[in-house]
């Protein structure tokens, strides 16, 4: 299995989002016991957690992690696959403890570098003194929820918005720490501002290898994440290449010096199509370049039959001053209408947010065509001032 994802990892990289997908097949295989081979000779799995349930029961008399509710036996219907040799079941809870952290807001942090403070999604200052004393995970209670951490130090903080999981010493915190990326904890999250409930994670069902195993597996995993590094060092390379080759042909459009050398740089372009426009930035530089050459007149042909532009103009009150070109005219844009500021309506006033006239505000910019408003619609009788954009020309 490991020399066909190591033989396969430049495909596989290649694929949309494939290096991402890459790193959670690694860590999915790792966890299940399909990344290394087992060991007749290890310590079996059962004989691990027979020593972590005596560890934490001496950690619950010493008063240093709180008792937990009993947790049901594991149906078969829980178990996701067939347990590799050696290892063992049991639910999150009988093997880890996730402890709240403590209240430590900014203007209590010293800042002074002796030890790292984690919030819910990493560190977010320093403190001259610590109240976890080992190196734990932390993972996200409030906010981003499941998020995870490694703290490598003996000696951290982690505030109330995130819980910490000191392992037994039974187990490899870097194989802990893999594992918890492939339990899905960010899902568990609920509410506006999703939060974890740790009884929900302690009821999830996971595989226990033996120690030994955890660290030919964690070794494996760094082997071939480090392959995972270079392919997407070489992918970012390779994208800025891309980028690159696609707005010099872009641009080679807009500078055509006549028609030919116009259908010329458009050949080029076709040629190679499904090539050059591959992804989200391709396209949207191919769209501002076809809009570009819109109002450049550079898209369609001229018609020598049409009316000039300069007429155009005049009727609507501008004078001739404008320069004429096949046609086309030049003229200041002040010229093509007129640009107001608007006014923000009082939400206190039921009567303004009654109606079907939308009130449009700077969240509504994002979109090329305003059709209606996120906000609620003004009624027209107390509306002080309705501006109407039209667009008569394209």
């Amino acid at each position: 299995m490991t020399a066909l994802i190591t033989d396969s990892l430049p495909l596989l990289a290649g694929a949309p989002n494939g290096i991402k997908k890459l790193r959670e097949l690694i860590l999915e295989l790792a966890v299940r016991g399909k990344l290394v081979p087992q060991d007749p000779n290890d310590e079996p799995a059962s004989e691990l957690l027979k020593r972590i349930a005596e560890e934490k029961a001496r950690l619950v008399a010493e008063g240093k992690i709180k008792r937990q509710k009993p947790l049901a036996e594991i149906d078969v219907e829980e178990k996701p696959f067939d347990l590799p040799s050696g290892w063992g079941w049991a639910r999150f809870g009988e093997i880890f403890s996730l402890e709240y952290g403590d209240n430590l807001p900014a203007d209590k942090r010293s800042n002074t570098g002796e030890y790292p403070v984690y919030g819910s999604n990493g560190v977010v200052g320093t403190h001259n003194t610590y109240f976890v004393d080992s190196p734990c995970i932390v993972v996200g209670r409030k906010g981003s929820a499941g998020a995870l951490n490694l703290c490598r130090s003996n000696g951290c903080c982690v505030t109330d918005v995130a819980y910490y999981c000191i392992p037994s010493s039974a187990l490899s915190i870097d194989y802990v720490f893999k594992l918890f990326h492939t339990l899905g904890l960010n899902f568990l999250g609920k509410g506006i501002k999703p939060g974890l409930n740790r009884n929900e994670a302690y009821e999830l069902v996971i595989a226990i290898p033996s120690l030994t195993e955890q660290h030919r597996i964690v070794a494996k995993v760094d082997e071939l994440m480090a392959l995972c590094d270079r392919l997407e060092a070489q992918q970012a390379d390779a994208d800025s290449a891309h980028a690159q080759l696609v707005q010099a042909l872009l641009n080679s459009l807009p500078q055509a010096s006549d028609a030919d050398d116009f259908a010329q740089s458009w050949q080029r372009l076709a040629e190679h199509f499904h090539t050059l426009f591959t992804t989200e930035s391709s396209i949207d530089a191919l769209k501002q370049t076809l809009l570009q050459l819109a109002v450049m007149g550079k898209l369609v042909p001229q018609d020598p039959s049409d009316e000039p532009a300069t007429e155009l103009l005049k009727r609507n009150g501008i004078d001739s001053e404008a320069h004429a070109l096949q046609g086309w005219a030049q003229a200041p844009l002040g010229y093509l209408g007129e640009v107001l500021g608007g006014s923000t309506p009082s939400k206190t006033k039921a009567d303004f947010w009654n109606g079907d006239i939308p009130w449009v505000s700077p969240k509504d910019m994002k979109r090329p065509v305003i059709d209606d408003s996120i906000d609620q619609a003004v009624a027209g009788a107390e509306c002080n001032t309705v501006i109407e954009l039209t667009q008569e020309h394209h």
